[in-house]
């Protein structure tokens, strides 16, 4: 199944978007070049714990990293354009692309 999955680019992915948990939202820009995180990185950080400054794609997904490039949080692609994830204090977030 793994080599069925392709691993997007960062432009394809860069651009902005809205991290989503329960009723609040956190809006995010991925920057294509370094990977970087802008927008609301410190709403994004009360809820993961850690302040998120860069990304990744995977093929089935987006990494959130930490200062240190240790992965915060893995969201998995659940759709064109939405990814969710969990972490222990967290039941859900949701990261879609803003429209």
């Amino acid at each position: 199944m793994a080599s069925s999955l392709v691993l997007p680019t960062t432009a394809q992915l860069a651009g902005h978007w809205q991290l989503h948990q329960q009723d609040q939202v956190c809006a995010l820009d991925l920057l294509d070049q370094p990977n970087a995180l802008a927008g609301d990185v410190a709403c994004a950080e009360q809820w993961l714990g850690d302040k998120p400054l860069t990304w990744l794609p995977t093929p089935d997904g987006i990494w959130l990293m930490n200062a240190q490039d240790s992965g915060i949080i893995h969201l998995n692609r659940e759709k064109g354009g939405e990814y969710k994830g969990h972490t222990a204090s967290i039941p859900e977030v949701v990261l879609q692309r803003a429209p």
